[in-house]
């Protein structure tokens, strides 16, 4: 019979076999190894089932847990034993030292492993289903694809450990400590985490799909890909993590701590929380990744449209351009370092029509931007006429006007109609002439800017 296709063969255990057992239970705060080397139970069926028929009805032997009726190692020493592909079936583990144990595919199913210690143990594949191991320790333990669903492990300790692909769907994780593990493609479908700490984590599409993580701590952590569709994150610290490619589709962050988040690739839409939650600016603006933060802002403008939150999808789309302004003047900077004259002209453009368009009306958003800037035109236009003579009042002898009322008017005028004004003064000269056509024309792009904006204000 073997534990799994492939596995180490399990063998019914012998009578040194419960000679060993004997010794374990009778002297459980002792190491158990001989001449130093570890206890070997690899192999052995020492579930429940087995070990039922070798009790007797009179005597019951001190490795025996009647009460459980399992094996008893309750407060045992085991550390560093090889428990490779051992069944133990519904065993009493509390308390139990296994700290370094190889248990590569043991069967733990149903055990009862309170505030026992598995630090730095080889526990890979190894099964922990329905296990009540709360304060459990598995710092540092190796557990790739380890299953423990259905587990009740609260205020486990998971600190460190190698966690990649191993399965906690519907696991009880109340106040877990999963900090700085790494938990690639981990599945916590449907667990409870409420308080746990995965900060600083490596959760690469991990699988949070209906987990509850009320007041978890995710700060740091590297979430990219994972999904959480129907997740409840209520007031969950998701500071400095990766959210990049994220599902984060339909959830309410709105009591969530996102502070320098990163978004960049994430599908958000129909999720609540708002940009003062975000503090100022997403984590990949923070790092000096322009591109990618053009990206994030990209999607949580996507987002704020779909529920109806313009002013605040403006401000992302206003952060999104500027990064693109801040990629094109690294840009523009790397190239004149090299002295690439060409790239240096491209990139150096697309800055400086960037930087022109945010001051005339930040990128399409502002309308009081448009209008200072019809302003400022019809200051600098009166000066013009004035320094270059040529408005000549009608009803004068040809001297050219001065009057500060009389070039404001004429050039404001200018500015609104598409011919020029007729208020009793001409225009003379070349020069004067076509810095009105300039004028006239600069106006009619600014009135029609001007029409935009306040268009796409009215539709909001």
């Amino acid at each position: 019979m073997r534990n799994d296709e492939g596995g180490t063969p399990l063998t019914a255990p012998t009578a040194q076999h419960i000679t060993i057992l004997e010794k374990i239970a009778t002297h459980r705060s002792k190491d158990m190894g001989i001449n130093n080397v570890p206890m070997d139970l690899s192999g052995l069926q020492l579930g429940r089932d087995v070990l039922q028929s070798l009790v007797s009805t009179v005597h019951v032997p001190s490795w025996w847990d009647s009460k459980r009726a399992g094996l008893n190692f309750a407060d045992a020493s085991l550390h560093k034993a090889n428990l490779e592909n051992a069944d133990l079936t519904g065993a009493n583990l509390a308390r139990a030292n296994l700290a370094g144990t190889l248990g590569r595919s043991a069967n733990f199913h149903q055990a009862l492993a309170e505030e026992a210690d598995f630090s730095r143990a080889d526990l890979s594949g190894a099964c922990f289903t329905a296990v009540a191991g709360g304060q459990a320790k598995f710092t540092a333990a190796m557990l790739e694809d380890a299953n423990f669903a259905n587990a009740a492990l609260r205020f486990a300790q998971f600190a460190d450990a190698l966690l990649d692909g191993a399965n906690f769907s519907v696991a009880d994780l109340w106040g877990a400590n999963f900090a700085g593990a790494d938990a690639d493609y981990t599945n916590f479908k449907g667990a409870r985490l409420d308080e746990a700490n995965l900060s600083d984590a490596h959760l690469t599409y991990a699988v949070f799909e209906e987990a509850t993580l009320t007041k978890a701590s995710l700060s740091g952590s590297r979430l990219r890909g994972a999904r959480f569709t129907g997740a409840k994150l209520d007031g969950a610290d998701l500071s400095a993590a990766d959210l990049s490619s994220t599902d984060l589709v339909r959830l309410n962050l709105s009591s969530c701590n996102l502070r320098h988040a990163r978004f960049a690739g994430a599908w958000i839409n129909g999720t609540r929380f708002r940009i003062e939650q975000l503090g100022g600016a997403v984590g990949e603006e923070i790092a000096g990744e322009y591109e990618a933060a053009q990206a994030s802002y990209l999607a949580l403008e996507q987002n704020l449209k779909s529920i109806g939150s313009h002013h605040e999808a403006s401000w992302a789309y206003k952060r999104g351009r500027r990064m693109g302004r801040y990629q094109s003047g690294r840009k523009a900077l790397s190239a004149w370092r090299v002295r690439d004259l060409k790239a240096l002209v491209r990139h150096g453009y697309r800055w400086g029509a960037d930087r022109f368009v945010e001051w005339l009306c930040d990128y399409g958003e502002s309308l009081s931007r448009i209008v200072r800037a019809f302003v400022l035109l019809i200051l600098l236009f009166g000066a013009l006429y004035a320094i270059t003579g040529g408005l000549i009042p009608e009803a004068s002898d040809g001297t050219p006007t001065r009057n500060f009322v009389d070039l404001v008017s004429y050039s404001a005028l200018n500015m609104m109609t598409a011919n020029p004004p007729e208020i009793g003064i001409k225009p003379i000269g070349r020069v004067t002439n076509l810095l009105v056509g300039l004028q006239g024309a600069l106006g009619i792009i600014l009135m029609g800017l001007f029409g935009f904006v306040l268009g796409n204000r009215m539709r909001r």
